[in-house]
Formats: structure tokens, sequence, C-alpha cells
């Protein structure tokens, strides 16, 4: 019985033009070198007395196969250990506007309102 090979996983990357609007880059070492130029994170708020950071950050690498890749990444980090998340979404827009309803639901959960 002949076995079959699995196809290595394809993940695409991507660097921000002007606008922060993702661009994919075939070049690894470009790829390696944007990231470790530019500024990824674009949003963190730390919340001090409940010790809840939420970030959001660019991630610059698809693994998404088909429909369009979720670069952004907003995460939630310092709640209960099985609390802390991360969400992916498309563009920066929709990561910033994400990353504010989290907050403003976290807020909402401290104070009870």
């Amino acid at each position: 019985m002949k076995t079959r090979s699995v196809p290595p996983r394809r993940e695409s990357v991507y660097v921000l033009d002007a606008k922060n609007r993702p661009v994919e880059v075939f070049d690894r070492g470009e790829w390696s070198r944007w990231m470790a130029e530019n500024e990824l994170i674009f949003r963190r708020t730390l919340l001090e007395e409940s010790g809840v950071t939420v970030t959001t950050r660019f991630r610059g690498v698809s693994e998404a196969r088909t429909g369009e890749p979720l670069l952004f990444v907003t995460r939630i980090a310092g709640v209960q250990a099985r609390g802390n998340k991360s969400y992916g979404t498309r563009t920066l827009d929709e990561a910033l506007e994400l990353h504010e309803r989290i907050v403003q639901k976290i807020l909402r959960m401290l104070t009870g309102r």
C-alpha cells in the first residue's frame, strides 16, 4: 500500500503598507527585517486594578488556506488562566474596534454595570 505524503503547511507572510494595510511578501528575509524594524503593537490597555492587559498587534503570518487572513490579533491577558484569549481580525480597523469592545466589556464586569 502506498502512503500519501502530507503537503507542508503553507504560511503566507505580510507587512503593512503606509496606510497599515497588509501586503503579502514572498521574501522571508524582507519580511523578517520588516517585522524587526517596525512597531507591531497598535494598542495596549492595562487595567491596573485588575491586572488585565488587552493588546492589539500585527501578526504578519497567516496559516489560512481559504478566505481572508486574520493578521491582527487582540489578546486578553491577566484574567484567570482559562480566561486569557486571543481574537484574530482581518484589518487594523476591525482589530481596534474589537480592542475597544473588549476593554469596555471588562470594565463593565469589573464595575458590575
